[in-house]
């Protein structure tokens, strides 16, 4: 979907337009200005082809729900209005400057204290929303945003879903992000809890050895992997990391979802204190663009 010109996006009038910032399956996103309280916001705006699609306006809806409930949590993106303007559905939140996925692709160099950090505030954030019902279905670096202090917070609920509810798309419909789906995404089946922990794990070993776990030229061959391969050794990548990490990684990308960690944060713990036994903190490997 190619950007919108700025002057084709219509907003109520308290919000003036800034400039385009990047477009989704289901929305654009803009920069705006809240004049009303004088701050810059982000601004998701529902595509206009989708307007009369009524499925999309309810998952468009339910991101909204379901990111608003969570946003008293310090690591998700926080929402400050929703509403409905000539007839398109429009969500405003934070203005966050750059994506964990923006840092990969400059290859800029992610010390393993400021990975294990960004991990623990992804991780916090995943249970908090877990704990409220919410499977994000998601989890990437590009979903992971970052504001001016570096401090992570959890974005895009798009395709989140209310693991009460009943679901907007039918059973077997797959949905994620091909290099970091879980095994039975992959394979069409419901996301779970565990598949959110499932991706953190592929962004934890990405983030730590500056390579995904597993890398094929294709949607399909891509999927294929997670379900069938077993991932690298961490330390095959970066031998200072240890065979510590190696374990705790190995479980957080185990194929049975039984066989993860209970909780995101009881990961990280895990990888944390694995990872204290190492020679000393380095710096991560130049990373691959996510």
């Amino acid at each position: 979907m190619p950007p919108v010109p700025t002057a084709s996006i219509r907003l109520p009038d308290r919000y003036r337009v800034i400039r385009h910032i990047a477009n989704g399956g289901m929305a654009s996103v803009w920069e705006a200005c809240d004049e009303l309280l004088r701050r810059d916001v982000a601004v998701k705006l529902l595509a206009g082809h989708l307007t009369s699609d009524e499925t999309a306006r309810v998952r468009f809806e339910r991101e909204a729900r379901a990111a608003a409930g969570l946003s008293g949590h310090p690591h998700v993106v926080t929402i400050f209005d929703i509403g409905e303007f000539e007839g398109r559905s429009f969500i405003v939140m934070e203005r966050m400057e750059r994506s964990v996925a923006d840092v990969l692709a400059v290859g800029e160099e992610i010390v393993v204290d400021r990975a294990l950090r960004w991990l623990r505030e992804a991780g916090s954030a995943l249970d908090a929303a877990h704990e409220a019902g919410i499977v994000h279905r998601d989890i990437k670096p590009a979903n992971m945003l970052l504001d001016r202090r570096d401090r992570l917070a959890l974005a895009d609920f798009g395709i989140a879903r209310l693991a009460y509810e009943d679901q907007v798309t039918a059973t077997g419909t797959l949905l994620g992000s091909s290099s970091y789906i879980s095994p039975e995404q992959a394979l069409g089946e419901p996301a779970t809890t565990a598949s959110d922990r499932y991706a953190l794990a592929v962004v934890a070993f990405q983030l730590l050895t500056g390579q995904k776990p597993f890398r094929a030229e294709h949607f399909a061959a891509q999927a294929r992997a997670h379900i069938e391969e077993p991932p690298p050794a961490a330390s095959s990548k970066r031998p200072e990391l240890g065979t510590g990490a190696d374990e705790v990684l190995k479980r957080g990308m185990a194929k049975d979802p039984g066989q993860r960690w209970a909780t995101a944060t009881e990961f990280v713990d895990a990888l944390i204190a694995a990872l204290r036994q190492r020679p000393a903190p380095t710096p991560a490997a130049a990373p691959a663009p996510a």
